[in-house]
């Protein structure tokens, strides 16, 4: 079974043409992930702002051991994202914790991003506050990337491109997404000699407004996304989509057939407090939930 996945971001629409970072682009069709937001709220700041305190993600994994509950914690100051926890609780005999954590520090177009071990990635911003770059410090091995986005006419910044390099090697990985068509994101991840694409949807009878400012939880745990966690939640890859997405599979999947349904509770405000996705692969249903806090 291909990888599972979540969730997808911001709030509802159709705009004529968005923008490249340094480039004017003109989609096909409006995309409706990241153009229009009529009920955007207005950003005072110059840097992407999070306008909640604490957004945590907590699921019960289980397998052939123990049954494990996993907790993420994002915790925002002044609309910026200062610290991440991670937990990992499950019983062995007793009741275990394993807890890490990062710490976020902001200067001058730059986000520092520094875990429990030792690790740290230092991303540079643009005027926006957006990064452009990291350098990552693994001890003596270091991992280089760029980043790139397209924005729409609000200033918005949605991820496009994300291209990682080893020691300063010609590219190792990348991932790219193609905003073209209207209602679909298309993915396309690469990890040395292998790619694999992705299409993601939402049809026009189920738009959800994403008022919950999630990153699509897919590409947090794609690789090499998957190590920047933390901005992503921080908002310094770009702004969540403005609809969160329903339906997720691989491409060329004739085999499997593996398709991806999510469905959200929403709280009266429209907050998402709990996303149930079902991948179904090979005829046989795979079930995740993933329960949301956002305060």
């Amino acid at each position: 079974m291909t990888k599972k996945i979540l969730v997808g971001l911001l709030l509802v629409g159709a705009l004529t043409s968005c923008n490249d970072d340094d480039n004017s682009v003109n989609l096909e069709t409006d995309n409706i992930f990241v153009c229009k937001n009529e009920n955007g709220i207005p950003n005072a700041n110059e840097y992407p702002v999070t306008h909640f305190s604490k957004i945590e993600l907590s699921e019960v994994k289980t397998g052939d051991a123990q049954p494990v509950t996993t907790t993420q914690t994002y915790i925002y100051e002044t609309g910026r994202l200062a610290n991440l926890t991670l937990k990992q609780n499950f019983v062995a005999g007793e009741s275990v914790e394993i807890k890490s954590g990062m710490q976020i520090t902001y200067e001058n177009h730059k986000a520092i991003v520094t875990d429990d071990y030792g690790y740290i990635s230092t991303y540079t911003l643009n005027d926006k506050g957006y990064a452009i770059s990291c350098i990552r410090q693994e001890g003596i091995n270091t991992r280089f990337y760029t980043f790139s986005y397209l924005v729409n006419p609000e200033g918005k910044h949605f991820l496009k491109d994300v291209t990682e390099s080893l020691d300063g090697n010609q590219t190792y990985s990348a991932i790219h997404i193609d905003y073209s068509d209207k209602r679909e994101l298309h993915i396309t991840e690469q990890t040395d000699n292998y790619e694999q694409s992705y299409t993601a949807t939402t049809p026009a009878n189920e738009e959800i407004a994403n008022t919950s400012e999630l990153p699509f939880l897919f590409l947090a745990e794609l690789y090499p996304l998957s190590f920047h966690t933390a901005a992503l939640y921080g908002k310094l890859l770009g702004d969540p989509y403005n609809v969160l997405v329903t339906r997720f599979q691989p491409d060329e999947n004739s085999e499997s057939n593996e398709t991806v349904t999510y469905s959200y509770t929403l709280n009266a405000k429209g907050i998402v407090t709990s996303c149930r996705n079902v991948t179904n692969s090979y005829g046989t249903n795979y079930v995740r939930t993933v329960n949301y806090t956002i305060e």
